[in-house]
């Protein structure tokens, strides 16, 4: 998907995991362009969840910005929100984000950046949420109508409610086959290992995985040439004007692969 500029570039509804992730869902993209800005809304409605103390969660969102400073670098700010069973809606969490591509990609081959971001818990009552720490490279391999992504992310608990022994890790990836023009489809996976150094089994971690469908009504509308436009890098450090207009949506659903996850998610 090319990136968006003053326009809603992303939008979608999940139903998910036991915890919220440590993105909503969100596979990100490795390709930047100057002076585009693009909005996402994430959202979650969870069912079928493990059985825990606390009230279990029934909705989550998450409301993103990102702005393109120059060809190679991106920064973001995102807003998370949630609500347990019975309860208000409440801010979960703010966060920073950086990203800066290496690699810039021309219709088919390898595009490659690197991501790392900064997540400040907003705790409620006795809630004792920490502060989060993000990094990881993205990485984008295409071939014809066939792109591949993955999102591998490593990150680390930081502050007074800091509780994990090491490093956690977290990763979502996603597989996209463009069968007509504007739409796709294809399967993402995530999954999420809070603290690397006490995994436990695959069973006690967040992993879930299944097919999403993909519309960009906006994308590549300026002729038969143009119609990978939107998975093509940017070799130049300018732009001729300011990017075009776009919208995008994406729908899928997600089938928990273990017990600590939910049945059944939709993601987007």
């Amino acid at each position: 998907m090319a990136a968006a500029v003053a326009a809603l570039g992303a939008a979608g509804l999940a139903i998910s995991t036991a915890r919220p992730a440590h993105a909503e869902f969100q596979i990100q993209e490795a390709d930047i362009e100057k002076g585009a800005v693009q909005l996402s809304y994430r959202g979650a409605v969870h069912w079928g969840l493990p059985a825990v103390e606390e009230p279990p969660l029934v909705q989550s969102h998450e409301f993103e910005a990102q702005y393109g400073l120059t060809n190679w670098w991106l920064f973001s700010f995102t807003l998370g929100t949630n609500q347990p069973n019975g309860e208000d809606f409440s801010v979960s969490s703010v966060e920073f984000e950086a990203q800066y591509q290496l690699i810039k990609r021309q219709g088919d081959g390898i595009a490659l950046a690197i991501q790392g971001g900064y997540e400040k818990a907003i705790n409620h009552g006795d809630e004792q949420n920490a502060d989060e720490i993000g990094f990881g490279p993205i990485v984008e391999l295409a071939k014809g109508p066939l792109l591949l992504t993955l999102n591998p992310l490593f990150t680390d608990q930081v502050g007074d409610n800091a509780q994990t022994e090491s490093l956690g890790f977290g990763y979502g990836w996603r597989a996209e086959y463009d069968f007509a023009k504007h739409w796709g489809v294809g399967v993402e996976m995530f999954g999420e290992i809070e603290d690397l150094a006490n995994a436990g089994s695959f069973n006690d971690q967040n992993h879930s995985i299944g097919p999403t469908l993909f519309w960009n009504p906006g994308e590549s509308d300026a002729g038969e040439g143009d119609e990978k436009e939107g998975k093509k890098g940017d070799d130049e450090d300018t732009v001729a004007g300011p990017p075009a207009m776009e919208f995008s949506l994406n729908v899928g659903l997600q089938f928990g692969l273990t017990d600590a996850t939910s049945d059944t998610e939709i993601p987007g």
